[in-house]
């Protein structure tokens, strides 16, 4: 009869005994509950029924999960935890073999429940089950596994809880600040460089003013911004799928026949005007990214002084609604004088430029000290500024 056998060790804890191992993602995919998402109220849910927590899978975190997977450098460290009855397993201890045989019926399917990792068994199709290695080889992707044998519902709840109920959710800015260590060039990482410069910038529109991993730096006060707040709106100038232009990088980096495998997309005249800043980016002149993102807000700060002021506590301009607000104006200036012109990669409008531009005359900036600091205001602070802009001439109005 055929089985699955994978290579594993027994652990001993106090919650009791459990094996972990490595097995192909297309074994792990055939004997865990492959059709979840299509799983009846009452089938094989005793542990949502009895930890009162339903866990439905979410399309979109199973679609993020299966674009990282096609990704050039992608992994998965930790261990996907299942639980098995033991009349479907054997323990080969002299050999460390851990054996999987089927039902009676030879059918390897639901064999297994997924205490931990349905998202990334989900995020597994037949497209992305191999990679293609250093080498240019086709390699299967494997996984790390831990399995309870006959463990009661309970033991099950307990070990749901401890890896789930209690993870704490990472700081986004941090994990921008950590794309600096990253050695390939992603839009991530030109994005935190420019705000780490324009922090720095003496007497620039940002200096001191964004928290570099989201929480206050000591000693500096009115750090309105975030880094996560910054990088994520300059992102949309940029790309319309950063983990996509990263594999684009990443596997250029690695050459070979990987290198192969992954194109810059999203390159036409029609998403070159879309995403204005892209071709620089293309390019690689992060200097000319960094020098329209500065003289704009430059000339932001220079219009309306006070409520650009990051001591200002009644200004929704200096805020993050104001950022997100400025960024789409920004994009639309930018998005214009590409489609208007041309697009070129090197284009940098002075502080000059971009303040006759923005100064059409009616915008006083008390406008923006009337405003609550809610998310619905980033919007009015947008039609009140695009309302004010000098960009059209006769010939386009």
């Amino acid at each position: 009869m055929k089985s699955i056998k994978i290579k594993a060790f027994k652990v001993s804890q106090p919650i009791g005994e459990f094996y972990c191992g490595k097995i192909k993602a297309s074994d792990l995919v055939d004997i865990t509950y492959s059709d979840v998402r299509r799983m009846s109220d009452s089938e094989n849910r005793e542990l949502d029924d009895y930890i009162g927590i339903q866990r439905p899978l979410i399309e979109s975190r199973v679609k993020a999960i299966r674009n990282f997977i096609s990704g050039v450098d992608s992994s998965f460290p930790n261990s996907i935890i299942i639980a098995m009855s033991s009349d479907n397993v054997n323990w080969d201890e002299y050999n460390n073999d851990f054996i999987i045989t089927p039902n009676n019926d030879g059918d390897f399917s639901k064999l297994a429940k997924i205490l931990d990792g349905q998202h990334r068994i989900a995020g597994f199709d037949k497209n992305n089950m191999t990679f293609i290695n250093e080498l240019g080889d086709e390699s299967e992707f494997e996984l790390l596994v831990t399995v309870f044998v006959d463990a009661d519902i309970s033991t099950q709840a307990n070990v749901f809880s401890t890896v789930n109920l209690a993870q704490t959710k990472v700081n986004k800015s941090l994990v921008y600040d950590l794309e600096s260590l990253a050695y390939s060039r992603s839009p991530e990482k030109t994005c935190h460089d420019i705000a780490v410069l324009l922090n720095k910038e003496k007497n620039g529109p940002f200096e001191k003013r964004i928290k570099r991993l989201g929480v206050a730096t000591p000693k500096i006060s009115n750090e309105t911004l975030t880094q996560a707040a910054f990088v994520e709106n300059l992102l949309k100038l940029i790309t319309f799928d950063a983990k996509s232009d990263r594999n684009y990088f990443l596997a250029k980096e690695k050459g070979g026949k990987i290198s192969k495998e992954y194109n810059l997309e999203k390159i036409d005249n029609s998403s070159l005007i879309k995403y204005p800043l892209r071709k620089s980016f293309i390019a690689e002149k992060d200097s000319v990214i960094a020098a329209n993102v500065s003289n704009f807000f430059s000339a932001v700060m220079k219009l309306w002084p006070n409520a650009w002021n990051k001591s200002n506590k009644i200004s929704s301009l200096n805020k993050t609604i104001g950022l997100i607000a400025l960024f789409r104006v920004l994009k639309d200036i930018l998005s214009y004088m590409n489609e208007r012109y041309n697009i070129d990669a090197l284009r940098v409008l002075s502080i000059d430029d971009f303040s006759q531009i923005l100064d059409g005359g009616d915008l006083d900036e008390n406008a923006f000290m009337q405003l609550d600091a809610v998310s619905k205001s980033s919007k009015i602070i947008y039609d009140m500024i695009c309302g004010n802009l000098a960009l059209y001439d006769d010939e386009d109005a």
